[in-house]
């Protein structure tokens, strides 16, 4: 519970500071605020990129946009997974071979690329992000929660539930909910890391919202500068947004790890 506590901290501490950036910090992450490429000084934290805006403000709301879109995605993919893994791994029969069929395609395509040639033909926005994300991330969960449910829906208070008559909503809520629910749980917090490094990528392929400020395009934008490595501007420009990036994932995979070894250590 300590190690939770600890990387919800430190993700608490990180919004707090994008707050900052987003509300109380003076410069725009969207409108210019200062001569191009400036150094980081008190005025700007973390200096300016070539269009003189401010860093640190693009970095404030590339964080509430990258965490905006991987709980959006994780939230969907939690809703999708654990209804259709539920309904699978209950109902049996056909109910199970229709939806594991299209489970086991969902989990055999290669999503970067599919994910590429949709992301180009859906058009630059965050919201297409989201979908084609959550689309790609269902199946894995719903395959876990079948599997939880198949082997719940066997044990005997189950079997003595059903024979006095109580129905599948009454038997999933009371005796499955809770066995399915920390699965769901752990599995979310990895969606919603897993959608900060897709949504990245995307957006490092110019394939996100232009105008987002996502921590992928700033990255694009600082990489594809003429002369970035052999000035002093990667310094502010580049390594900031792949610092945060970084660290964001890893205080989630940290985050997820240790709820998935604190529910198990319970059960």
């Amino acid at each position: 519970m300590k190690r939770i506590k600890r990387y919800l901290f430190l993700l608490f501490l990180l919004a707090a500071v994008c707050l900052y950036g987003l509300t109380l910090y003076p410069h725009s992450p969207v409108k210019s605020s200062g001569t191009s490429l400036e150094a980081p000084s008190a005025v700007h934290f973390l200096g300016t990129d070539n269009l003189g805006i401010d860093i640190f403000a693009q970095l404030a709301k590339g964080f509430y946009l990258s965490m905006m879109t991987g709980v959006t995605a994780a939230v969907c993919s939690f809703a999708a997974g654990g209804v259709l893994g539920v309904c699978a791994g209950y109902c049996g029969r056909r109910t199970d071979a229709v939806i594991s069929f299209f489970t086991n395609v969902f989990l055999s395509v290669p999503q970067l690329p599919v994910m590429i040639v949709i992301g180009a033909f859906w058009g630059q926005s965050t919201w297409n992000i989201i979908l084609i994300v959550s689309a790609f991330s269902w199946a894995s969960i719903a395959k876990q929660v079948r599997a939880k449910v198949m082997s719940v829906r066997n044990r005997n208070y189950v079997v003595l539930a059903r024979s006095y008559g109580a129905g599948p909503w009454y038997i999933v809520r009371k005796h499955m909910l809770g066995e399915i629910f920390p699965l769901l749980l752990v599995n979310a917090v990895a969606v919603t890391g897993r959608t900060i490094i897709q949504e990245s990528s995307l957006a490092y392929l110019g394939l996100s919202d232009p105008l987002a400020k996502s921590w992928g395009l700033m990255i694009q934008n600082a990489s594809s500068f003429t002369g970035i490595y052999f000035t002093d501007y990667w310094k502010w420009w580049l390594i900031p947004p792949v610092a945060m990036l970084v660290f964001t994932i890893f205080c989630l995979r940290l985050l997820a790890q240790a709820l998935e070894e604190w529910l198990l250590r319970d059960r």
